[in-house]
């Protein structure tokens, strides 16, 4: 899976090299705007260096062909430090920067956010920090997301492989080849994921439950929660979609750390004999 993953960011590096100059002058001189409220947000995180990625992130936001209000998280430092001539002209166009309360690793992408909107019908979608969106990114995931209100959307998931009524190391997880929901469908937030007001709701009602069992893997605590709360999985396209990295940026390492055994562990520490159950009993929903 990871060599598959490299591979094809290899691949799209090229037009990512060409593209991420001009986001940043689009972050400088665009005339769009994202607005101040609505039924949907975005919500991500970023730190240290990697803020000079997510004002390239954020820039393919704004050129969306659809655009919602987008709310950034940085932790007490980076939030206390000079920010970058990018994100303050970002914030000039409508992004909404706030200040962690806690250090809660890459679950601050949507910590925050589904404590914040809990409670008010909102449908939360979180990106990462060093994607180039493309411009259809998130009309095309609302569509889908629209078309199954109660489940969790997502460009790419795996489908989790049961051996022996046991969950299987995670590099034997198949990816997913159909739109089909399915509890056994395990959504990776690397190219954006679309949680549904129910889901939001669920996860913020369990608070930092998640810094005992899976701290450095919030899409193991997130898919956990689906699970429990009643919400599968689907897939926007029959094939999953992985869009390009920010050129320089580095968060392919976590990726590969959690593929070296760092995801089976958090796993084991949070999936129980009872969610293992349910797995078992589902195919599609």
């Amino acid at each position: 899976m990871w060599v598959d993953y490299a591979a094809r960011q290899v691949l799209g590096s090229v037009g990512a090299f060409v593209r991420a100059p001009r986001l940043r002058v689009a972050a400088r001189q665009s005339q769009n705007f994202f607005p101040a409220t609505g039924e949907t947000v975005i919500s991500l995180t970023t730190h240290g260096k990697r803020i000079t990625s997510a004002v390239v992130a954020i820039s393919s936001l704004l050129v969306g062909t659809q655009r919602v209000p987008v709310h950034l998280w940085l932790d007490v430092a980076d939030y206390d430090s000079a920010w970058p001539k990018g994100l303050n002209a970002l914030v000039e166009r409508g992004l909404q920067v706030h200040c962690s309360d806690g250090a809660y690793g890459p679950h601050t992408k949507y910590y925050g956010t589904f404590q914040r909107f809990a409670g008010t019908g909102t449908r939360v979608v979180t990106v990462d920090d060093d994607m180039i969106y493309p411009r259809w990114f998130l009309e095309k995931l609302l569509n889908s997301a629209q078309a199954d209100p109660g489940c969790v959307v997502a460009y790419r998931a795996h489908e989790i492989t049961m051996v022996r009524g046991r969950i299987a190391p995670y590099r034997q997880w198949k990816t997913v080849r159909d739109t089909e929901p399915s509890h056994r469908h395990f959504a990776t937030g690397v190219s954006g994921v679309a949680y549904p007001a129910s889901m939001v709701d669920y996860v913020a009602a369990e608070g930092t439950s998640f810094l005992e069992h899976a701290p450095q893997a919030d899409d193991v605590w997130l898919n956990a929660c689906a699970l429990r709360s009643g919400h599968p999985v689907r897939q926007v396209f029959p094939h999953p979609r992985e869009f390009s990295l920010v050129p320089g940026s580095q968060s392919v390492a976590l990726v590969r750390a959690n593929l070296r055994g760092g995801n089976d562990l958090q796993i084991a520490n949070t999936y129980t004999a009872a969610d293992e159950r349910a797995l078992n009993a589902s195919v599609h929903a």
